[in-house]
């Protein structure tokens, strides 16, 4: 059963941000990209108020660990620095941290200051059946590339929605942020005896944001910065989806579920969103393989972040239209 779209619970603010960040110059570089806020394993309050002063001059919102600000100096400025959420842990499921301590800590933040608000990542969407109630936001990484499927991260966003929606009854529309791979996995410790990775291609990383989006993630997060000007390539792939997700995001977080268009293959993954009269689509395909695209079910729509306007100039196949493996469609009516 299709769950229903998130809640935001922030107007119309769609958080499009970027993890890992270490300085307040980088800000300027992800506010030039399109993102509108950003993570920071910073612990020290001094840097943190650096970055908080940068943020706020440039109308960005942070994510950050509260854990050295309680009972610093900084504790009461604090309190007015522009916060999307204080970051209260890291993956707690593989840390051994339990959800009573996880609950603890969150009570702990909220009374001290109760307007801001709250959120933790976890490894994997079971991990939220046992951690949901905690936090105002739950945040999910699954980082797939290149060893597992693609379409994998779609069932964690779910997992995710399912675990908040579960356990915390006062809060069903607790917003999910889905952080998403844009990394190469060789640059980390492994066990396997044989290392793999490589960076996600500009596709997968549309197909991962797109997929996200249609299991109703309610921001997303790129884990993790590198310096733009060292691959303006990468950085590019990046920005071009900030501007996407800035655009469209907050217009899916406010609709309401639509019905599929009757003539489509099945082996599409197919999202509609109505709202304000309007509808948009997000087609998908998750597999390895090409899955045929009637374009004649799709008469009226049109794409969306597109170069060419109609499907026969942007689809393959002449007179047989196909979806080629992890391409995404948008479009709107």
């Amino acid at each position: 059963m299709a769950l229903p779209p998130a809640g935001l619970n922030a107007g119309d603010f769609f958080p499009v941000c970027m993890y890992g960040i270490t300085q307040p110059a980088e800000l300027k570089v992800l506010k030039d990209g399109g993102f509108n806020c950003f993570q920071t394993y910073e612990p020290a309050p001094e840097k943190l108020a650096a970055l908080a002063a940068e943020a706020g001059r440039l109308d960005l919102k942070m994510v950050a660990s509260p854990d050295k600000v309680l009972g610093s100096p900084l504790e009461k400025e604090a309190k007015r620095w522009p916060v999307l959420a204080w970051y209260l842990y890291d993956e707690p499921e593989i840390h051994r941290f339990s959800p009573a301590s996880l609950a603890e800590l969150d009570k702990k933040v909220k009374a001290w200051s109760p307007r801001q608000k709250t959120a933790f990542v976890m490894g994997e969407g079971m991990a939220a059946l046992s951690y949901g109630a905690a936090a105002d936001a739950l945040m999910v990484d699954w980082y797939p590339v290149p060893h597992l499927r693609l379409e994998s991260l779609g069932q964690q966003v779910t997992l995710t929605r399912q675990g908040g929606m579960a356990l915390d009854k006062e809060r069903p529309g607790k917003p999910v942020w889905a952080v998403l791979q844009a990394f190469n996995w060789l640059e980390y410790p492994q066990r396997r005896a044989k290392r793999i990775g490589r960076f996600p291609t500009a596709e997968e990383a549309r197909f991962m944001t797109y997929l996200s989006l249609a299991r109703g993630a309610a921001g997303v997060f790129y884990f993790k910065y590198s310096d733009a000007a060292a691959s303006p390539e990468r950085w590019r792939i990046f920005t071009d989806l900030a501007a996407e997700v800035r655009r469209l995001g907050p217009l899916l977080a406010k609709a309401k579920p639509g019905e599929r268009p009757a003539g489509l293959d099945p082996a599409l993954d197919i999202t509609v969103f109505r709202h304000w009269g309007r509808k948009r689509i997000i087609i998908l395909n998750p597999s390895y393989a090409n899955v045929p695209l009637n374009a004649a079910a799709l008469k009226g729509w049109r794409p969306l972040f597109e170069r060419k306007r109609y499907l026969e100039e942007l689809l393959p196949g002449g007179s047989n239209l196909y979806l080629p493996p992890y391409r995404v469609l948008v479009l709107e009516d």
